[in-house]
């Protein structure tokens, strides 16, 4: 038994104060009179008292617990064929299947199958349990994710889950050039791609099912900060020249120091640097004969980076750079040949490192990179196994140029300041979760396009921040004036949209949901006001042929 009674308001007070009163008085007038037998009297207080409990009852208003039976629905997304969604229905159970177009009501339990839902239909299921079970359409996506941002030569990583009707050929594709690939046979798999990311700012690429765009994936490379860079060579080849060339070419600071004999040796700079701090050098690109110049060995002790080219018996050279600069290269051969093919246009010594827990290749290409114990901080000691790499850029293959030396460097460069992470792909108007690492200045916003995030220091990194955004606009978002961010358009027909629109609104069932409806009494039954006034009545009907009988 449960009163419905609102005991914050004073009317509530006033009405139990009257009754109580009421029934007091009552008492008190028959009491005192001394024309009734002691028989009358009892019976007159009777029908009083029956009043007085009816009228109290009508002020409390008390209801009481009813068995309900449970309703329980199958709810079909736009996307699930009806052929599945009726075997599924019929292996389930359940009685009644319904569509977004033909939902109305509310029901105690809901089976939701298939991914695109209006935002209106979902808003009706927060009183429900829910329960999904999600379809996955032959031949399409259902989870991608890739990097918003990230530097210049940096590894793009794109992981996701597909599903697939025949055996066919997952690929990345930047026009006519095939980034990475994967051979699937029919089934749901999970995949991760990746590439090096080579272009400079806007970049957008194609994830393909054999002819299939499934998406076009955008993100925005920052470019590498302009380093200062030193050759440090026995002597002058073709290899080196073109590297320091094209250095230059990207803006990089380049000095090209060559020994030619005992006492002559030469040295050409591109971009001279025009400040005492911007000519020390960040990399240091030489021979393994050079290993144990001071040069070198400052280089390493202070953090800086170095890159040795030019090997010939790796296993040897290694010995002499690890006695030198304190690294582990332990390099074995693979093969008799001379060489062997890496991609088109290059070929490599072969050899291999073996694997070792501070050491990082470049993906794609025979280049390692270790990390040493510096004075300050950890320095990076490269060591590339490429024989020839001047061959790509003098056939006119500048892409696969600077698609391998920007990976390199990416490697070898500096942590930068001001780095943004972001998870892709961002949706207009779904909360996403931007950081900030190693800001230049305590920053507590950051904005986005027209968005303003607020920032929020991560209580076990001072040098990491992050915020969430809405992103009310769709397309290309400016950042800090020199980055940009892709928000794609909230468009429910689109496969991985409506797919983020219903994990977000499940997740928000689950997390509030419970808390709630926690609180919510279940279904009750209460007397109805005709019957409280047939009640009443009958009272004062009895109270009123009680004299009369008497």
């Amino acid at each position: 038994m449960q009163l419905t009674l609102n005991w914050d308001t004073p009317l509530t007070w006033f009405c139990l104060l009257a009754l109580v009163v009421l029934l007091a008085v009552q008492g008190w007038l028959i009491g005192r009179n001394t024309s009734l037998s002691r028989t009358r009297k009892g019976v007159r207080f009777g029908l009083n008292l029956l009043l007085w409990l009816v009228l109290l009852g009508y002020v409390l208003q008390p209801c009481w617990p009813i068995a309900k039976p449970a309703t329980q629905v199958l709810l079909v997304g736009d996307d699930v064929p009806t052929s599945f969604a009726r075997r599924l229905q019929d292996s389930l159970g359940i009685p009644e299947r319904l569509t977004s177009r033909t939902l109305s009501g509310t029901y105690d339990s809901v089976t939701i199958v298939g991914n695109q839902f209006p935002s209106t239909v979902l808003t009706r299921l927060s009183s429900s349990a829910l329960r999904h079970i999600p379809y996955p359409t032959p031949d399409e996506l259902i989870r991608l994710h890739w990097n918003g941002v990230l530097r210049q030569g940096e590894l793009q990583r794109v992981t996701g889950l597909v599903n697939v009707s025949t055996p066919q050929r997952l690929r990345l594709r930047y026009g006519n050039l095939t980034l990475d690939s994967l051979n699937l046979t029919a089934g749901t798999h999970s995949f991760a791609l990746q590439f090096p990311a080579f272009l400079r700012g806007k970049n957008q690429v194609e994830l393909m099912l054999d002819n299939k765009t499934l998406d076009t994936l955008r993100f925005f490379s920052r470019p590498i900060a302009p380093l200062t860079i030193h050759f440090l060579l026995s002597s002058p080849d073709i290899e080196s020249k073109t590297l320091a060339n094209w250095l230059g070419r990207q803006g990089h600071r380049v000095t090209v120091a060559a020994t030619l004999s005992k006492d002559l040796s030469s040295s050409v700079s591109i971009n001279q640097a025009t400040t005492a701090r911007a000519q020390t050098p960040d990399l240091l690109i030489t021979e393994p004969a050079n290993a144990g110049d001071a040069q070198i060995r400052k280089a390493v002790a202070d953090g800086r980076a170095v890159l040795f080219i030019n090997l010939t018996s790796p296993d040897v050279d290694s010995r002499t750079i690890n006695q030198a600069v304190g690294s582990r290269w332990q390099a074995r051969r693979v093969t008799n040949a001379p060489l062997v093919p890496v991609s088109n246009g290059l070929t490599a010594l072969p050899y291999r490192f073996t694997d070792n827990l501070n050491q990082f290749g470049v993906t794609g290409f025979p280049v390692f990179v270790q990390q040493t114990a510096g004075r300050v901080q950890p320095g990076r000691v490269g060591v590339s196994l490429l024989s020839e790499t001047f061959p790509l850029a003098l056939s006119g293959d500048s892409t696969a140029y600077a698609r391998l030396w920007t990976a390199v460097l990416a490697r070898l460069s500096r942590t930068e300041t001001n780095e943004i992470q972001v998870d892709a792909p961002l949706i207009q108007g779904l909360d996403q979760l931007i950081t900030i690492n190693n800001p230049t200045r305590k920053a507590t916003t950051l904005r986005v396009g027209t968005d303003t995030l607020r920032l929020t220091v991560s209580p076990l990194n001072q040098l990491s921040a992050a915020g969430r955004g809405l992103f009310p606009a769709a397309g290309w978002q400016p950042v800090q004036d020199t980055l940009a961010l892709y928000v794609e358009a909230n468009q429910p027909a689109e496969p991985l949209v409506s797919r983020a629109l219903l994990d977000r609104f499940l997740l928000a069932h689950q997390q509030f949901s419970p808390a709630a409806t926690a609180s919510i009494p279940g279904p009750a039954a209460q007397l109805p006001d005709w019957a409280w006034f047939a009640l009443i009545l009958l009272c004062f009907t009895a109270l009123w042929l009680e004299p009369k009988l008497g």
